[in-house]
């Protein structure tokens, strides 16, 4: 399967946040390694559960400074935020039920990495561009 690459053109500019993109690139390629070569599934629901948690961080992260700063696209943020978590639990209700598919491996490579890529380099990048000037700490 695909995996993603960290490279200057995910930066968003804002240390924290690229630092935690990272952390999520390095979770999503694990999670699609772990389908792709059927490892046993308790790590692969193990790597899938603690996705969910780690995005439940980076999210609120990324909406505290946005509450913070007063930013104006919030609502549309945050609805990309709500579908990315909410496709995270269905793909952890799809393994739970079904186990390491080769339709839960498809899903992970298209929706993960596309949705987090396109992310990072869109919406992403105006939040870290109106937060460039601004304090951000953790």
């Amino acid at each position: 399967m695909d995996t993603i690459e960290w490279d200057d053109s995910l930066s968003v500019n804002v240390d924290l946040i690229d630092e935690q993109h990272k952390e999520l690139i390095k979770r999503i390629n694990a999670i699609s390694k772990a389908v792709d070569s059927h490892q046993s599934p308790e790590v692969t629901l193990n790597t899938l559960s603690f996705m969910s948690d780690y995005t439940d961080f980076h999210f609120s992260t990324e909406e505290k400074h946005m509450k913070e700063h007063n930013y104006p696209a919030m609502d549309l943020h945050l609805a990309q935020h709500k579908e990315f978590k909410d496709m995270v639990k269905h793909m952890i209700e799809d393994f739970e039920e079904e186990g390491p598919t080769p339709a839960l491996g498809k899903s992970i490579n298209t929706y993960l990495l596309n949705w987090l890529i396109e992310h990072i380099k869109g919406i992403d990048s105006k939040l870290g561009e109106f937060l460039k000037d601004k304090p951000i700490t953790e």
